[in-house]
Order: C-alpha cells, then structure tokens, then sequence
C-alpha cells in the first residue's frame, strides 16, 4: 500500500548543484581568495557565477567567443535594474 505524501512547497531560495572542475591552478587561486574574503570556497565561487551572469559584459565576451548558432544567442536586457534574457 502506498502512502500519499501532501505536496511540498518549493522553497523560493532553493539552491541548485553545480559542480565545475577547475585546472590545479585556477583551484589554487579560487581558495586563495576564498581565505582573504573568510568565504568557502563554493560560496565564492557561486559569486563569481551570478556576478558573470549577470554582466552584460560578460555575457557578450562569452557569447562572442564561443556561440556558434545565433539562434542561441541571448540577449541580456535590463529591466528594474536587473538582467533578464
């Protein structure tokens, strides 16, 4: 007999794993910074993360460099002071 479990709310902040691997140098460089700004180093990293995708700059930069299919291709817009594509 299976036993209904009553549907959870999703948590507004919930937090979605992402797990990139990063060469020796880059990881050194990730803890380092870390350490000087009394972070983890998955909490900097995840800074690093939404600041970049929230740059326009960036955004372009990468887009520029690796987008092969404009079909793809997102357009950051600013609405109410936030980036929206």
């Amino acid at each position: 007999m299976k036993i209904k479990q009553p549907n959870r709310k999703v948590r507004s902040d919930k937090k979605t794993r992402v797990n990139p691997s990063v060469d020796h140098d880059t990881h050194e460089k990730l803890k380092k910074l870390a350490v000087s700004c009394e972070m983890t180093k998955t909490m900097l990293a995840a800074e690093i993360i939404e600041m970049a995708l929230n740059n326009e700059s960036v955004i372009n930069w990468f887009q520029s460099k690796y987008n092969t299919n404009d079909n793809y291709r997102v357009i950051p817009v600013k609405i109410q002071g936030r980036i929206m594509y």
